[in-house]
């Protein structure tokens, strides 16, 4: 369904939606059908920069990425350019444990920067992007003290080997609204033919802490009813809405009557790292679910009732 050209994201990003991309853009609303564009949960944002919504409004509760896409839509060259001094000062050193140090020194710095020690937004956010190219699996996770803390991966991106596609997503971004509030202020924006999708963090297959953990607070099940039952108010004032979640969520939408009434799901076979070693992914069956009320797609078999 992606088109030759479309952006990919532009960073990398766990709980990203790339692996199924094609079953979520294939159940939207066509562009010539909606008129804005809301994503209230964006993380990486690969719906977002595969569709390339000409009225976007992206939000996060993550209020250093969205820093950063607000900074790098405003200043991309300058982001690059530090991003290919960082990586000529990194490949000075051959020796791992000196290629280490270079990059905890700069995960500092960023900690720094991000707590109000030193004030340069623009290093700031060169930094986001050369820590996300660089830590491991793409992960954004902090400790109680809000510091970024994930460590080194052993093979660096380098900027030049992406330029082309940030190049593409600095284009996408422009006439882009970008917010860092709690995902409900959609109620108070949203309207007839917008299009809403909602990607919030999963329910997950236990109670441990998950490295793409919303905020500190957690993401707990009362929270989860707050996005269906957003959906559904949506719905009511003639949005298009999409929701993703976990397999193991079906059964939170459709116990609830007037929702399901409304709204129709498909499930998704995804694959799933088995271990450190991102490559190392196996079919584990259904995982993901899709769930949207788009007219076009009611008649459609593959959309399961699940009662």
């Amino acid at each position: 369904m992606r088109l030759v050209g479309m952006a990919d994201p532009i960073l990398r990003w766990a709980g990203g939606k790339r692996q199924i991309i094609s079953d979520i853009v294939s159940r939207l609303p066509p562009k010539r059908d909606f008129n804005n564009y809301y994503e209230p949960f964006f993380g990486g944002g690969a719906v977002f920069f595969n569709i390339e919504p000409s009225n976007g409004y992206i939000n996060d509760i993550n209020e250093p990425l969205m820093d950063f896409y607000r900074l790098f839509r405003d200043n991309f060259a300058e982001i690059i350019d530090m991003n290919k001094r960082l990586d000529d000062e990194l490949n000075q050193w051959n020796n791992e444990s000196d290629r280490k140090h270079f990059y905890y020194t700069r995960r500092r710095e960023f900690n720094e920067l991000h707590n109000g020690q030193v004030d340069d937004e623009l290093r700031e956010a060169a930094l986001f992007l050369f820590l996300n190219r660089t830590c491991w699996n793409g992960l954004y996770r902090t400790n109680r003290d809000g510091d970024f803390n994930v460590p080194m991966k052993s093979g660096v991106i380098e900027t030049n080997s992406i330029e082309s596609n940030l190049r593409r997503g600095h284009k996408v971004l422009q006439n882009t609204t970008i917010t860092s509030k709690d995902f409900t202020y959609i109620l108070d924006e949203v309207k007839e033919d917008d299009l809403v999708f909602l990607d919030p963090p999963y329910v997950q297959e236990s109670d441990a802490r998950q490295f793409d953990e919303y905020s500190p607070g957690g993401f707990d099940e009362e929270r989860q009813k707050e996005v269906r039952d957003l959906a559904l108010d949506l719905h009511n004032r003639g949005a298009y809405v999409m929701i993703t979640n976990s397999y193991r969520a079906k059964e939170m939408y459709f116990c609830h009557n007037e929702f399901a009434k409304n709204f129709r799901i498909k499930p998704i076979k995804a694959a799933r790292t088995i271990n450190s070693d991102s490559s190392q992914r196996i079919e584990i069956g259904n995982t993901d679910i899709i769930v949207t009320n788009s007219p076009q797609f009611w008649e459609q078999k593959d959309f399961n009732d699940f009662r």
